[in-house]
């Protein structure tokens, strides 16, 4: 939930003052705690009180029709209770009249507001039904129109399958297959792009921007830099891209400094219940491939044949590795994440290597003793092995099926879990 409260709270300047660029400063005095987070945080009190009184069974998407009352009731309860105390925070005139109606009633809204409170759904749920079902129930209390309830649940979706450790291509094929096509890029909506408050005008381009990041400030700020409804935009991108990258200490705690006690206290409370502090990890956008190396069969074959006779007509065709979906995906992945995190140099891999008594060579990299090795080492064991695939092919295959780089993913899993204990 915190990623769609720093969206929010970076992108409530922005608003009718659309700013079309990544560059800008991400917070100022000028930002400031909007609707999305207060009704964001209303709904996760709505979750923490229903489970004190129904606790359902895990990854039972066909909830009880006890609990979805409940759970109903709750959620009216609690964003009318909570939203009450804000009323200049910038609700929309039909939600405005439904937050201090006596008698609330859906009123076939399918604004977008349905997809920037839905993140405690996300976060909590364990399966994609759970988020489904869930997210319906505390959607259809206003935003009952189809169009509402399909924006609320591709974002719970995605942000479920963001912390399951699904990848972008799986979670991208999800969302075309069953939400929205994504059949643009932002730099091609960039020049257009207006201010619209619909889901179907506002998820999408909250979901591509957290598909085309690589990291959580760049989908924060490609997020931003499109221009539209700037907060509710960032906070929908956020609270997808801090499942799947974690959140940055600082940029954490900044956000939390804009809210009050009594909005600072709900989000403690959340992020016990929850588990939420488990993801502030800048690696977990890589150490979510040790379960998947665990599931993987192969990690690529030989390709090529010598039948040829070197002939125009009949070449020799090299032997040349065609890398498996997953090396494919976790090269690329690495790639972004060395971008992102310039503060490990990791473009000087055989540098850090040498400082610790290891040549860029296989043999050398496979007797590194890992458990003494600190963090940005064993990225760098991971960037020699990428880079020395380009001059061996087969390489980068190889270090997957001998258990290298899963054994050097968890040593950096290791690493952060202790990190984050010390910290937290």
């Amino acid at each position: 939930m915190i990623g769609a409260i720093i969206g929010d709270i970076v992108g409530s300047r922005f608003e009718f003052n659309n700013h079309r660029s990544t560059e800008f400063e991400l917070f100022t005095k000028e930002c400031f705690v909007t609707d999305d987070s207060i009704m964001s945080l209303a709904v996760s009190k709505a979750m923490m009180e229903t489970h004190k009184q129904i606790k359902p069974a895990l990854g039972d998407h066909e909830h009880s029709n006890e609990y979805r009352n409940l759970l109903e009731r709750m959620t009216i309860k609690y964003m009318q209770k909570i939203g009450r105390k804000y009323p200049n925070c910038g609700y929309g005139g039909n939600f405005g009249r439904w937050m201090f109606s006596e008698n609330p009633e859906p009123y076939g809204s399918y604004g977008n507001g349905a997809a920037m409170r839905i993140s405690p759904i996300g976060c909590v749920s364990l399966t994609k039904g759970d988020a489904c079902s869930l997210s319906e129930i505390v959607t259809a209390i206003t935003h009952n129109h189809e169009e509402g309830i399909k924006g609320s649940e591709a974002t719970a979706v995605a942000i479920f399958m963001a912390k399951s450790g699904y990848n972008k291509s799986e979670i991208y094929d999800e969302i075309v297959k069953n939400y929205y096509k994504l059949d643009f890029t932002l730099d091609e909506i960039r020049d257009t792009y207006r201010f619209n408050e619909t889901c179907q005008e506002t998820v999408p381009q909250a979901i591509e921007a957290f598909i085309e990041s690589n990291s959580f400030e760049d989908a924060i700020r490609k997020a931003i830099s499109i221009g539209g409804d700037s907060d509710t935009l960032a906070a929908i991108t956020g609270s997808i891209a801090e499942a799947y990258y974690g959140v940055p200490k600082d940029i954490r705690l900044k956000a939390l400094s804009y809210l009050d006690e009594e909005l600072k206290g709900i989000y403690d409370e959340w992020s016990q219940f929850s588990g939420e502090e488990s993801i502030f990890c800048e690696v977990k956008v890589l150490t979510k491939y040790i379960v998947k190396i665990n599931e993987e069969d192969s990690f690529g074959q030989w390709g090529g044949d010598n039948t040829g006779d070197g002939s125009y007509e009949n070449p020799y065709i090299m032997p040349h590795v065609n890398l498996s979906e997953l090396v494919i995906e976790f090269e690329k992945e690495f790639y972004q994440y060395s971008d992102a995190h310039s503060e490990y140099n990791l473009t000087k891999y055989s540098e850090i290597l040498k400082k610790n008594g290891i040549d860029w060579s296989e043999i050398e990299m496979k007797s590194a003793k890992v458990e003494t090795l600190d963090k940005q080492t064993v990225l760098a064991l991971i960037m020699a092995t990428i880079r020395g695939d380009r001059f061996s092919s087969g390489t980068l295959m190889d270090f997957f099926e001998t258990g290298f780089i899963l054994k050097w993913l968890k040593r950096i899993d290791e690493l952060e879990t202790g990190l984050n204990e010390t910290n937290n």
